[in-house]
């Protein structure tokens, strides 16, 4: 009896294995999970690479007024006087 082409599998070609119930749901769950997780990664770079650009800026704007105006010297404290007790 010969098969028609058909019903003979191609050479090298394997079935789709189908999965148990319980594979689904371990897949649709692990699934879910890395959607989180790489939405938070991504949040959290986001939020990282803004603050980081903030601080940059600012700090170029301080770097900038204080080129402007040099901080003004304060006066040097002066020193206490160091007296010795002599005994009598």
């Amino acid at each position: 009896m010969k098969h028609s082409p058909k019903q003979m599998p191609e050479v090298g070609v394997r079935p789709k294995r189908v999965l148990s119930p319980s594979e689904q749901k371990s897949l649709a769950t692990t699934a879910a999970a890395s959607a989180i997780i790489n939405d938070e990664t991504n949040k959290w770079e986001s939020k990282t690479a803004r603050l980081k650009a903030l601080r940059l800026a600012k700090e170029a704007a301080e770097e900038a007024e204080s080129a402007l105006n040099p901080p003004a010297k304060k006066p040097a404290k002066a020193k206490a006087k160091v007296t010795l007790a002599t005994k009598k």
